[in-house]
């Protein structure tokens, strides 16, 4: 519809144009209501410059207290891309060793937060997509502040 046709006076004809006037679903936003992964290996985690720790298992869960912008993705058919940001909780038996052999303060035993953003590029044929993803830990979580290499 011309952005004219919105600017001039509204009638009921126009109104009924409007809903009649074919929509294509170029782009589709949508939410993330639910997160729960498993890590297949252990990886070593930096506590500083000097020292590393073995992470065990990672379980990431979706973080029920993200800001509200994440959680939330789009599909972007007519460039065949999503984006899509949500925040996790991520746990592991790395950090409860690290405490319980008093090498750490208790505060790490609670989950470290991050938000995670994927940006993919769908298949031709929008069957799967291949995912470049950036974690970025929040304030107050271990590595909040964290550099890649």
């Amino acid at each position: 519809m011309a952005l004219t046709q919105l600017s001039g006076s509204l009638s009921v004809e126009a109104v009924a144009a409007r809903r009649r006037a074919s929509r294509t679903a170029e782009q589709v936003m949508f939410a993330v209501k639910a997160l729960y992964g498993l890590s297949t290996h252990s990886v070593r985690l930096p506590l500083n410059e000097t020292e590393s720790i073995d992470s065990g298992q990672i379980c990431a869960t979706i973080d029920p207290d993200a800001d509200p912008s994440c959680n939330r993705g789009i599909v972007d058919y007519s460039k065949g891309k999503l984006v899509v940001r949500y925040g996790v909780h991520a746990v592991f038996p790395g950090l409860n060793r690290l405490v319980v052999e008093g090498r750490h303060d208790p505060s790490l035993l609670h989950p470290v937060r991050a938000v995670a953003t994927d940006d993919c590029t769908l298949n031709s044929d929008a069957s799967g997509w291949r995912a470049l993803g950036c974690l970025d830990f929040l304030p107050g979580s271990i590595w909040a502040g964290a550099h890649g290499g």
